[in-house]
C-alpha cells in the first residue's frame, strides 16, 4: 500500500504525515513526493524499527511497524507482529485506511483484527449532547464560552465557524468576507472575550498552489474578525491553545513544529527547531503552566522557553499515542485517541508533578453508536464534549465530500470526566 497523491482524505494525510514526521524527523520530506512510492516507507520502517531497540514492549511501535510492514508488502511479518498485540489490552485495532490497505481484506487479518476489537474496554455510551442537522458542516475543533454558554464548531468543508447553544441551535458565527481556509482547532480566551481559531489550506489542493496557514482572532461578543495572524513558515497547523498571559501556540501536523505568538507580536513564528516536535496534534495547558503535546507515540511536555519537548515516560501496559484533541481538567490529561483505535475518550493519569504518565481509564470506547471518525472536544457541563462524527476522513483534497448522501448531522458526545484511576 502506499500513500495516495492527489485523493488522499484529510484524515488520512493529517495521520500519515504526523507519522512520518515522528519517525523521519521532518514531514519536510514527504511521504508522497518521490520516484520510489514506497522509499518512504521503507525509512519510516527503519526508524521504527531503530526505536522499538530502544523500547522492545512499546504496543504503538509495534503497531505502526506492522501498518509499514504492510505497506512494503511484508504481510506475514506485519499479520506476526498483529498477532503478538493479542491479549494485552491496549486499545490497538486497525482502522481502515490508516496504514493496513493492502492486507485489509485478507481473511487472516480480519480474524486478528476482530480479536483485538473484541478485547477492548467496553464502556457505556455516553449521552449525546445536542445534535447539529447539517451532515456537510465536516467539523474538526470545536471550543465553548463559559460566559454565552454557547458552543463554536469549525467547519472543514465550508470554511467557517458556527455557534450553537447547548440544544443544536446553530447559526454562522463567522462571515463570508473572512475569508476561511478550512477550519480545524478553536480555542476560546474567556479572560479577555476572544475565539481563536486554526485556517489552513496546507491538506487542500489550493496548498500546493499558494498554501496559506493562520489563527484568526474573533471577538465573542459581536463575531468581528478582529485579526488575522499569519504563518508564513508553516506547512499545515492544527490544534491551538491560549497561554494565560495570552500567547498563542499552534501545532504544524506537517513539519512537526510548534509555533508561537506572544502577545505583542503580529504573526506566528516557530518555537524551537523544524521537526522538533514530531508528530505534533493536540495541544493544551496544565493549570500550573505547562505545555502539553501530543506525539504519534505518546504526550510529550514542551518546554515554552526553548522549544524542547520531552516525551513523557508511561508504562508498556497502556498507549497514548495516536491522540488528537488533548485536554487538562483536574490533574489529568483528556485525549481523543483516532487514530490507532477506531476513536474512543480516554483519562490520562500523571505523575511526578505532571512528568510522568502513571494509567489510563477508557472513558469511552469505540463502541458508542455515534462515534464515526471522533476529532476533538471541550470540557463544558461536566463533561468532555465531543465532536462523534467529524467524517473528516469523507472530505477530499478537491472539497468534495465522498459518500455525502451517506452522512448524519453531527452529534456532540457528553463524555463524563470519571473519577480518576488507572486501568
Amino acid at each position: 500500500m502506499t500513500i495516495e497523491k492527489t485523493r488522499m482524505s484529510k484524515r488520512t494525510f493529517c495521520i500519515w504525515l504526523t507519522i512520518g514526521s515522528t519517525f523521519l524527523g521532518c514531514a519536510c520530506k514527504p511521504l508522497y513526493a518521490t520516484d520510489d512510492p514506497n522509499a518512504a516507507a521503507r525509512a519510516t520502517l527503519e526508524r521504527i524499527q531503530a526505536l522499538r531497540k530502544e523500547r522492545p514492549n512499546d504496543g504503538v511501535l509495534v503497531y505502526y511497524e506492522a501498518a509499514f510492514q504492510s505497506q512494503v508488502g511484508e504481510r506475514g511479518r506485519a499479520l506476526e507482529l498483529l498477532r503478538s498485540l493479542r491479549g494485552r489490552k491496549l486499545g490497538l485495532i486497525p482502522t481502515r485506511d490508516l496504514g493496513f490497505d493492502a492486507i485489509w481484506d485478507d481473511k487472516e487479518f480480519q480474524i486478528i483484527r476482530k480479536e483485538l476489537a473484541d478485547e477492548d474496554v467496553k464502556t457505556p455510551a455516553a449521552p449525546v449532547a445536542f445534535r447539529l442537522k447539517d451532515p456537510k458542516l465536516i467539523p474538526e475543533g470545536i471550543a465553548y464560552d463559559p460566559t454565552s454558554k454557547q458552543f463554536f464548531l469549525g467547519s472543514i468543508a465550508q470554511h467557517k465557524i458556527i455557534v450553537t447553544d447547548a440544544k443544536g441551535k446553530a447559526h454562522d458565527f463567522s462571515a463570508p468576507g473572512d475569508k476561511l481556509d478550512a477550519v480545524l482547532g478553536l480555542a476560546v480566551d474567556a479572560a479577555r472575550g476572544h475565539l481563536y481559531a486554526v485556517s489552513t489550506n496546507g491538506f487542500e489542493d489550493s496548498g500546493k498552489i499558494e498554501r496559506r496557514n493562520a489563527i484568526m482572532r474573533y471577538n465573542l461578543k459581536d463575531g468581528r474578525l478582529m485579526d488575522r495572524f499569519v504563518a508564513p513558515d508553516a506547512m499545515q497547523l492544527n490544534d491551538v491553545a491560549i497561554a494565560p498571559d495570552g500567547t498563542v501556540y499552534t501545532t504544524d501536523s506537517a513539519s512537526g513544529t510548534v509555533f508561537r505568538k506572544q502577545p505583542d507580536e503580529r504573526a506566528l513564528t516557530r518555537l524551537g527547531e523544524t521537526g522538533g516536535v514530531r508528530g505534533a496534534n493536540g495541544i493544551t495547558f496544565s493549570s500550573d503552566g505547562i505545555l502539553y503535546v501530543t506525539l504519534s507515540t505518546g504526550i510529550a511536555r514542551l518546554d515554552t522557553d526553548t522549544g524542547t519537548a520531552t516525551r513523557l515516560p508511561q508504562p508498556d501496559t497502556i498507549v497514548t499515542g495516536g491522540i488528537d484533541g488533548l485536554y487538562w481538567h483536574d490533574g489529568d490529561l483528556f485525549g481523543v485517541q483516532n487514530s490507532t483505535n477506531p476513536g474512543r475518550v480516554v483519562r490520562i493519569a500523571l505523575a511526578d508533578k505532571g512528568s510522568r504518565v502513571a494509567g489510563l481509564t477508557v472513558l469511552q470506547s469505540f463502541h458508542h453508536p455515534d462515534f464515526d471518525e471522533p476529532t476533538t472536544g471541550v470540557i463544558a457541563n461536566g463533561a468532555l464534549n465531543v465532536i462523534g462524527n467529524s467524517y473528516v476522513g469523507h472530505y477530499q483534497p478537491d472539497g468534495s465530500i465522498k459518500d455525502a448522501a451517506e452522512l448524519k448531522g453531527t452529534a456532540i458526545v457528553a463524555v463524563p470526566l470519571g473519577v480518576p484511576s488507572v486501568h
